[in-house]
Parts: structure tokens; C-alpha cells; sequence
């Protein structure tokens, strides 16, 4: 069964206060947060290695993890030191068809970061499980008012994949909804990238039982080599 995108739009930006209120809340580096952005934005690139943890990074949307045997909804990935592309790498589970679960950016990646337009956002991803591949959006941005969506359909499976996701406006972007959704112009992706309140990437792709994973996360300025 196909999941609609659109139904995360909503859900995704009030879920945080629904899941996850027992556990211990990662702590954010102090010496990170806010230490790249400037009056233009951030312009000197960011990243997520997961090399000594999940750098604040949590979920939105439908992601157990188990407690004392019981799978329950959870609002922060599990991390694994090895396994990742290479290094750590944090992974969440989704135990069944329903709302997609996303990636959400911890502070540091939100705030003003017009210096990002016209580069782009790299991450690297796969997945583990059951059931025939799904389509939905990729990224999500909200800031200013305004949410901007974006659908690759990137071919993930248990090898890792990077997906790029371009900061231009003919990248894809559009309003709301990722298919029929007004596509975005540059004054809306610049006025979301300077107010950015929202920065979700897409963590799952099977339709059913299935185990998504998340390293190297960055986001590159204009002109920098692809």
C-alpha cells in the first residue's frame, strides 16, 4: 500500500511532544550549537558523522524501539559505533504499514542557514526489512510560515545510498504536498533556509517491517565539489 505524504506534513510538526517523554533526552554538544551560523547564514558546511553518538538527532512519526521487551514508540534513534558508512551510524525500526518516520535535524543544522541555498543537503541511508519499496517525500522544511517538500524515490535497500537533495529551486521543491503541492520559487526556499524551524530526511522505505539507517549527514555550500 502506497503511504501518503502528505498526511506526515501535519502530523510530523506536533508528533515531538507525543512520544518519548520517559527517556533521558541526548544531550547536544554546547560547543555546536549555533557555533556556524553568521548574518548571511551558515556558509561553512555542517555534518553528522554518528562516529560518538547520535549528535542530538531524534524521530518524528511511526519508530519503536524496545524496552524491557516491549516495542514502543520512540522519539530517539539507537546508535551502533560500527556499521556505519563507515563508523557509527544511528538506526530506527518501524514495525509496521502507517506513518512514515523521519529524521530530525537537532539545532544546530536550523536557524539561519541562508548560506545554504544554491548548495545542497547529503546524507547517506539504507534499510533492512520486508515488503515491496515505498514512495513518499524525502525532505521536509518549515521556517517562515511556509513547509517545502521535496520526493526523490532514491533506490534504497541494505546497502547504503547517498541522496542528494539540492537547495535551488528547481530542485523539486514544492508547497505542502510533494506531488501536487505549488512548486517553490527561490524567494520561498531562501525565506525558509533564513527562519529554518524544520529540517526532516525520510527514514524508511519498505512498506512493511523494516530497520532504517542514517550516517553522514551534511550540508554543502554553493561551489563546493560535488
Amino acid at each position: 500500500m502506497r503511504k501518503l505524504a502528505f498526511l506526515f506534513v501535519a502530523f510530523a510538526l506536533v508528533a515531538v511532544s507525543f512520544y518519548g517523554c520517559d527517556e533521558k533526552t541526548p544531550t547536544e554538544p554546547a560547543s555546536t550549537v549555533g557555533a556556524l551560523f553568521s548574518a548571511e547564514g551558515n556558509s561553512a558546511g555542517l555534518s553528522s558523522t554518528f562516529d560518538s553518538g547520535n549528535e542530538g538527532w531524534t524521530l518524528v512519526g511511526d519508530a519503536y524501539r524496545a524496552w524491557s521487551g516491549t516495542w514502543m514508540r520512540s522519539l530517539y534513534p539507537e546508535y551502533a559505533s560500527t556499521g556505519g558508512n563507515p563508523g557509527g551510524a544511528v538506526y530506527a525500526t518501524d514495525m509496521a504499514r502507517g506513518i512514515y518516520y523521519y529524521w530530525q535535524a537537532p539545532p544546530k543544522y536550523l536557524g539561519n542557514q541562508l548560506g545554504a541555498y544554491g548548495g545542497a543537503l547529503l546524507y547517506d541511508v539504507k534499510t533492512i526489512g520486508t515488503g515491496d519499496p515505498t514512495d513518499g517525500t524525502d525532505v521536509v522544511l518549515a521556517g517562515d510560515g511556509k513547509t517545502l517538500l521535496i520526493r526523490l524515490d532514491p533506490n534504497v535497500g541494505p546497502d547504503w545510498t547517498t541522496v542528494r537533495v539540492n537547495f535551488t529551486e528547481d530542485a523539486g521543491w514544492r508547497h505542502e504536498d510533494p506531488n501536487s503541492g505549488t512548486p517553490a520559487t527561490a524567494e520561498d526556499l531562501k525565506a525558509v533556509l533564513k527562519d529554518l524551524t524544520v529540517l526532516h530526511i525520510r527514514g524508511e522505505y519498505l512498506a512493511e517491517l523494516d530497520v532504517g539507517y542514517l550516517d553522514n549527514v551534511r550540508i554543502i555550500p554553493k561551489g563546493q565539489a560535488k
